[in-house]
């Protein structure tokens, strides 16, 4: 079978290229971490949750979205189921009635310690084929490229 050869520029191809490249590294890292998370007994969101409010302290529904940079699409289930396993509790917002703010508890704080290091040790292991320097030249190369809310 003949391998399709299409070529859309020099230009063109090396963006593809990149781009496929950044999103099966980046899916790969994802499976990795949601495997470590599912271990410890929580979906992704739920350990995005848990530790955007672990290091920043308590926050709103939409801090934790943007902190997360995730959709508002399925935040409202997974704020409730970890409310209801006592990971979190809301409390109301003194600055605007309309909204409530998410506090990690001591049973969040303990799972999140419990899952964290795990996850530490499996990004070292991750980027263990990268220098300090490669590392610091990827973030620098990353923060180059604009996505789309950076376009619009």
């Amino acid at each position: 079978m003949k391998k399709n050869t299409i070529s859309y520029g020099k230009e063109n191809d090396l963006n593809l290229k990149a781009f496929i490249g950044l999103s099966r590294t980046t899916q790969g890292l994802h499976r990795r971490a949601g495997a470590i998370f599912n271990q410890g007994g929580l979906t992704s969101a739920q350990f995005a949750v848990l530790e955007a409010l672990y290091h920043k302290g308590d926050l709103t529904i939409s801090e934790i979205i943007a902190s997360i940079l995730s959709t508002s699409g399925n935040m409202t289930v997974v704020i409730n189921n970890l409310e209801k396993d006592a990971m979190i509790e809301r409390q109301p917002n003194p600055n605007d009635k309309r909204s409530c703010i998410i506090a990690i508890t001591d049973k969040g704080r303990e799972k999140i310690e419990e899952i964290f290091p795990r996850h530490v040790e499996d990004l070292a292991e991750s980027f263990t084929g990268l220098y300090e320097e490669e590392k610091e030249m990827l973030l620098h190369l990353l923060k180059k490229i604009k996505t789309r809310s950076e376009l619009v």
